[in-house]
């Protein structure tokens, strides 16, 4: 089975943990079939055959035709159906790398790193033009403006993702007191 990165697990979490599930539990296979439905209306259309014939209990038909994400996710599915405990412990690693990867942007946004704060500035009218406001993106600006505290970037940002944002002050923390 091939290595399953964290960030697809945790990108891909749904489709994941519902196909797993039911290869463990067909009283599950409604949630999946709906969650590959949603997947194939986004045009992952191998990949949803690859995953219809898994839940069919059949081979998968035509693996040349799926690419390296499809195989991945199939991968995935694989690893989680056989470890279910797998799946959170990869959203977890996940959580923790972005937290990482988003400390250090912050604080070079703090400093002034021009790349930094257009990078975290266009996340953020990213996360606007998707209607989105209170969003992980927005908590991310308060943090660069110098906002520490969990509870209050949760209230002033409640479409924001809690987890993350705690990861991230943890490292900040860490970093800062170098």
């Amino acid at each position: 089975m091939s290595d399953v990165s964290s960030q697809v697990a945790a990108v891909h979490h749904e489709l994941i943990a519902a196909v797993s599930q039911a290869l463990r539990d067909p009283a599950a296979l409604p949630l999946a079939r709906a969650s590959t439905a949603h997947y194939r209306e986004k045009g992952w259309n191998a990949l949803c055959a690859a995953l219809s014939a898994r839940l069919d209990g059949l081979p998968v038909v035509n693996p040349e035709g799926l690419d390296d994400e499809d195989l991945t996710l199939l991968a995935a599915v694989d690893k989680a159906a056989a470890d279910p405990a797998w799946l959170a412990e990869a959203e977890k690693q996940a959580e923790t790398e972005a937290a990482e990867q988003m400390a250090a942007l912050i604080l070079a946004g703090t400093w002034g790193e021009r790349d930094a704060l257009a990078a975290l500035t266009e996340m953020r009218e990213a996360a606007d033009s998707a209607g989105l406001t209170g969003s992980t993106a927005h908590a991310f600006i308060a943090m660069v403006e110098g906002e520490r505290q969990l509870e209050r970037l949760q209230a002033d940002c409640p479409n924001s993702q809690a987890g993350l944002l705690a990861a991230t002050l943890d490292v900040l923390s860490h970093q800062e007191a170098r």
